[in-house]
């Protein structure tokens, strides 16, 4: 096992204890053997959420409640984008809670070697969250359908369609007040269906959903998974108080307006940069950057 990974993990122990953290986030996928990731959270002694992209990852045996999993898209992300993602999915799972100190670890990706702290306060850190990530979920929205939408936004954002970027739109949530403060642009493909056939959750659907996200306008997803419309063209009635970050334009326009009038969360994937946006009740919660190239050194 690399000196570097093991020494980073022995010194965020004693950083999380003595900073009072939560908990220990540490990214799974960076460390080369599931028999050394043992070894290291055995030292770590502390409660731990392991980060992984595989499906079939499970935690070392004997933790119990003391180690959770969460699972992310599996597509190649900066360490900065691992740590968001991280965060985003154990706030969606009840993992963490806005208040909560979190000591993460993490790496390049592919590397094998763990090369970065973070301490992050959630509810306060602007730098990388301007709204509280742990509690981002509406009340009707069930975690797996946000983890699901965030893996389609997120392949999307790194491939496009085809070999061709393209930038599309996801409204989760609040779906009756969103249907009001929107309208058709085309045919409703979705229309006709029965639910069970139209759920996000549903990896057959994968394919329609990207063939459709080269539509004008935006997919309507009820909090359950089921999709109700793609090219939808949101219409809200106000618009955020605070002006977005340059660079964004009329698609986070409309994706920051409808969050601001219901409460439905966005995910907004960007043409030109393939950037994920996500907003809620009016403001840029985050966005996640893919690599300017796979197995760069971005943070």
């Amino acid at each position: 096992m690399k000196i570097l990974t093991r020494s980073l993990v022995r010194h965020a122990h004693a950083i999380a204890r003595e900073v009072a953290a939560r908990v220990v986030m540490l990214h799974a996928d960076v460390v080369e053997e599931d028999a050394d990731l043992a070894d290291l959270i055995q030292d770590v002694d502390f409660r731990v959420i392991l980060v992984s992209r595989r499906a079939t990852f499970q935690a070392p045996e004997g933790w119990g409640d003391l180690c959770a999993v969460v699972r992310v898209p599996d597509i190649p992300m900066t360490r900065i984008g691992q740590v968001k993602v991280g965060i985003l999915v154990a706030g969606a799972e009840q993992l963490v809670c806005s208040g909560d100190r979190v000591v993460c670890l993490t790496g390049l990706d592919g590397s094998g070697t763990i090369d970065t702290v973070l301490v992050l306060d959630l509810g306060t850190e602007v730098e990388m969250f301007a709204g509280s990530a742990a509690d981002l979920l509406p009340p009707d929205v069930k975690p797996t359908v946000f983890e699901r939408l965030l893996t389609l936004a997120s392949e999307l954002g790194l491939e496009g369609r085809e070999g061709k970027p393209v930038g599309t739109l996801f409204i989760l949530g609040d779906s009756d007040r969103v249907l009001t403060q929107s309208r058709q642009l085309v045919m409703n493909p979705f229309h006709g269906y029965p639910e069970e056939e139209r759920n996000v959750l549903d990896p057959r659907l994968e394919e329609t959903i990207k063939e459709f996200s080269a539509i004008d306008g935006a997919f309507l997803v009820r909090g359950d998974g089921v999709l109700l419309s793609a090219g939808r063209y949101l219409n809200p009635q106000s618009y955020p108080a605070e002006p977005l970050p340059q660079g964004l334009g009329a698609r986070h326009e409309a994706a920051a307006g409808i969050t601001v009038v219901t409460d439905a969360i966005a995910l907004s994937v960007s043409q030109s940069t393939g950037t994920v946006s996500i907003f809620k009740s009016g403001k840029l919660v985050t966005d996640i950057q893919k690599p300017r190239s796979r197995g760069s050194g971005d943070l």
